[in-house]
This record gives C-alpha cells, sequence and structure tokens, in this order.
C-alpha cells in the first residue's frame, strides 16, 4: 500500500524525549532515509515562520525550493509567512508560482479569524491551494488559535481547502475539554472537531504529532467512527523529525500502527494513507 506523508520537515527542532538533549537536525538525506525505510512514497515538507516557533529552526521558503527540486519528484513543498510580515501577499504568490504547492504549516500568534490572517486565505483562494494550520492554546503556545470561530471562517472561504493539526484541534474532538494540551480517556460526547468536518467538507484533519496520536489512541472505540465516518477529509502524518516524549515518531511508525490497530477496511486505509492526498494535490 502507498503512503504519503502529508506533514513533514528538514531543519532543527528541539527534543522533548529524555533520551536526547537538545536540538536535532534532519537533513534532505535524513528525511529520504526515513521515508525508505518506512515505505513512505511521496512527502509534503512545510516551513514554519522562524519567529514564532522557540522549539523549531526550519530551513527557509526559499532553501526548501532548492531542496525540493534534489528529491527526485518525492518531495512538496509547502511555503509559510507570517501575515503581519511586510508585502506578505505579493511573496506569498511568487513562491507558489516557483513550485510551492501550498501554504503552511501556519503557525503564527494570531487568532485564526483575525483580519490580518485572511491574506493567507485570500492567496489560497486564489491560487486553489490548501492551506495547513496549526491550532494551539496551550501553555506551550497560543499559535491560530480560537477554534470556536473556525467556521465562520470555513463558510467565507468555502473554496479553501483547510487542513487542521494540533493540540487547539485535537483536544476538540471531545465536547468542553480539559485545560491540558493531550487530554486523555474515554470520550463520552463529541466536541467541535467532528462538528465542523461534518458541516465542512472542505475541512480536513491532519494526525501527524503527539495531539494527533493521541486522538487515535485515547479512545480506541470512538477513534474507529471517527475515522470511518471522516475517511475522505483526514490526512496522514508524522511531523518528522519531531521527538516526543520517548522516541522519534516517524521511524517508528506509531501513527501507521494506531492506524492499522483501529480495524478499518482496507480501503478506508488507502484514502488516509494516500488518496485523500493525491487527490488534493494531484
Amino acid at each position: 500500500m502507498k503512503i504519503v506523508d502529508f506533514h513533514t520537515h528538514i531543519g532543527r527542532v528541539r527534543s522533548f524525549s529524555p533520551k536526547v538533549i537538545g536540538w536535532i537536525y534532519a537533513n534532505l538525506e535524513s528525511l529520504l532515509e526515513y521515508m525508505d525505510v518506512v515505505g513512505v512514497d511521496w512527502a509534503v515538507v512545510l516551513s514554519v515562520p522562524h519567529a514564532e516557533d522557540p522549539f523549531s529552526r526550519l530551513i527557509s521558503n526559499e532553501k526548501l525550493l532548492r531542496i525540493a527540486e534534489r528529491a527526485g519528484g518525492r518531495l512538496v513543498p509547502f511555503c509559510s509567512l507570517d501575515p503581519r510580515a511586510p508585502d506578505v501577499y505579493r511573496h506569498l504568490k511568487w513562491l507558489l508560482r516557483r513550485g510551492c504547492r501550498g501554504i503552511g504549516e501556519v503557525k503564527v500568534g494570531l487568532r485564526l479569524d483575525d483580519e490580518r490572517m485572511k491574506v493567507l486565505y485570500d492567496v489560497a483562494e486564489e491560487e486553489e491551494v490548501p492551506i495547513l494550520m496549526h491550532i494551539e492554546n496551550t501553555a506551550m503556545g497560543k499559535y491560530c488559535y480560537g477554534i470556536e470561530n473556525f467556521g465562520k471562517i470555513l463558510k467565507e472561504y468555502r473554496q479553501v481547502r483547510f487542513i487542521a493539526h494540533g493540540p487547539g484541534w485535537w483536544a476538540h474532538i471531545q465536547a468542553n475539554p480539559p485545560g491540558n494540551a493531550y487530554p486523555k480517556g474515554e470520550i463520552r460526547e463529541e466536541g467541535l472537531t467532528p462538528k465542523l468536518l461534518r458541516e465542512f467538507k472542505n475541512l480536513y484533519a491532519d494526525i501527524s504529532a503527539t495531539s494527533g496520536l493521541n486522538a487515535l489512541t485515547r479512545d480506541p472505540e470512538f477513534a474507529r467512527r471517527f475515522v470511518e465516518e471522516f475517511q475522505d477529509q483526514i490526512v496522514y502524518g508524522t511531523d518528522f523529525p519531531c521527538m516526543g516524549e520517548s522516541s522519534q515518531y516517524g521511524p517508528n511508525r506509531l501513527h501507521l500502527e494506531a492506524l492499522k490497530s483501529l480495524g478499518v477496511k482496507e480501503r478506508v486505509l488507502e484514502k488516509i494513507l494516500w488518496g485523500n492526498a493525491e487527490q488534493m494535490l494531484g
């Protein structure tokens, strides 16, 4: 079965693993080696605005474009800019016309319905590209927060394909989630995440990172129903090379194993592992 990893990075990231202290670095060769080991056919590589994320020092949009050219078609570059930066509209247009296939990872300290964010959504609509959002409101950071107003944006930009990811997105798989980033235990009442996916077919869910993994494993029966219902709106990702509490996400196949453990039909897995990504990006 083919695999597309929709959420990877190149550059330096801070380790949260007790086994690895400090910063780790992944270059093009590191990413391709991970892909070969796990069996990933192609991957989306995301940038992040430097000043916004104290836990990563990822390569620039321009350098990412140059690196992707050396990957034999196996890497699909996205680009990301802070919407508060000068001339962001023109710069984004230029990056997309140079070869970036989407916008993301959008990880900036603004509400997702802030008027300044709309320059990103406008460009995504005009250029007909998807946009991947990191949603979070935790002690570690506030990025694209205000998920309670996401529906307003999704309604206003119905032609834009939004891909949601992060603790502030996955915590809301349940109603009234607690304040911690990775809530545990049985989900007795569904929250805003499934409700938004059900209402807006231009919305997709990215299962990468600890937040996505936690959502798939905390209540397997709920996760199985969730995956089956939204099989056309979920994309597989790992957040390579981010380090968790004990291991590196990608090479240990944690997200892949979690998906397979749910016992869904093979056609459902195919959509999530590669079909939806290929349909979105051609």
